[in-house]
């Protein structure tokens, strides 16, 4: 009995002996390698396991909700099967204030925007754009970049990039100060849009002055009973004037736009000539003579009449022809403007027209030339 119990005990050893050395075989026979990629890296993971779970649970992988896996978890693997993990990544991306979260397999920055189709060189980011996406995820900022242009004071346009939201901002991010009276369009309030122009207008004003000529007024004659009768006597010597003119001269970018009349200045005044003619009578009476007492033209006026009259304003000649102290005829006398008979006008009337006659003639009608000289 022990012998057959013996006996049965070997065979069971044997038994079991046999049956684990197939089940290590039946293991190697299960075994196999396969190929994990995590976003790019790349892992080989010898596994028992039949599907693509498995496998990743072998290598200690796990899938989160924004996780991509490729094949699917309950695809069957084989020896060389190749499964794709590729992590997903929250970006939370300000593009202009506006806030928006992306979850994303993308492993940098520049790929997750294409992503979302924002080309990262239309932005001013806050992150280089070739920076890695880490797996708790990434903040980022980004500013739209405006192309535009700027004029300066007439010059050539100079082409910028900007994220600013006003002209007025732009122009304080290109250094451009304003002065008092530049003129800037369109206005430092004005958005800022694609391919904007701006135009910066530099407003100076200068003072200019110009002097002009006043012309000389006609000369005055006044009547002066101070002096005696013919003489006259220049009291104001007249001369012309001078007037300063000064103008405010507006200049945009160096040239003269406006020109406006802000002063005007008299430096001389204008004056005119003021000639005193006597009218006090110098008469002296001597009997029925009449002496003047004149010497105006350098002529001795009681020495001709002496010689014509005996300075007699009522004399006549003897054949009725010649009246007065100058002894007229008719048609000399009315020559002057005398009007009636010469004998018949008063004395000073009659040296005044004999005068007269001496202005257009000379001492050539009168016979007593000689005794005016």
């Amino acid at each position: 009995m022990r012998r057959s119990v013996r006996r049965l005990l070997v065979t069971a050893v044997v038994g079991t002996v046999i049956t684990l050395t197939v089940g290590a075989g039946t293991l190697v026979a299960l075994s196999k390698t396969v190929t994990i990629t995590v976003d790019g890296e790349v892992t080989q993971v010898a596994t028992l396991a039949g599907d693509v779970s498995g496998a990743l649970a072998d290598a200690g992988l796990t899938v989160a909700d924004h996780d991509t896996l490729a094949p699917a978890p309950q695809q069957s693997i084989t020896d060389g099967s190749v499964i794709s993990l590729q992590r997903g990544r929250l970006v939370t991306l300000e593009v202009d204030g506006s806030e928006q979260q992306i979850w994303t397999t993308a492993t940098t920055l520049e790929a997750a925007m294409n992503e979302i189709g924002r080309d990262p060189a239309q932005f001013q980011l806050s992150a280089d754009r070739s920076r890695s996406i880490p797996l708790d995820g990434l903040s980022v900022t980004a500013e739209t970049l405006v192309p535009v242009s700027i004029v300066d004071a007439g010059g050539q346009a100079v082409e910028k990039i900007t994220t600013v939201d006003t002209v007025g901002e732009l122009l304080d991010e290109a250094g451009i100060e304003l002065g008092p009276d530049d003129r800037v369009n369109p206005r430092p309030g004005t958005a800022v849009t694609p391919d904007l122009a701006v135009t910066v207008d530099r407003v100076t004003h200068r003072t200019t002055s110009s002097t002009r000529e006043l012309p000389q007024p006609a000369g005055k004659r006044v009547k002066d009973e101070t002096l005696d009768l013919g003489v006259e006597k220049v009291m104001v010597t007249g001369r012309p004037g001078k007037e300063k003119t000064t103008y405010r001269v507006t200049l945009v970018n160096g040239k003269a736009t406006a020109k406006e009349k802000v002063a005007t200045t008299v430096l001389t005044k204008p004056r005119a000539t003021v000639v005193h003619e006597g009218t006090k009578e110098q008469i002296t009476m001597v009997g029925s003579r009449v002496l003047f007492n004149d010497h105006e033209f350098g002529v001795n006026w009681d020495g001709l009449a002496f010689c014509e009259s005996t300075n007699n304003p009522k004399a006549v000649d003897p054949t009725g022809s010649w009246y007065g102290m100058f002894q007229f005829d008719f048609p000399t006398w009315a020559s002057v403007g005398g009007s009636g008979n010469p004998a018949d006008a008063p004395a000073t009337e009659q040296l005044m027209r004999a005068k007269l006659l001496y202005q257009s003639r000379g001492l050539e009608p009168w016979l007593c030339a000689h005794a005016a000289r």
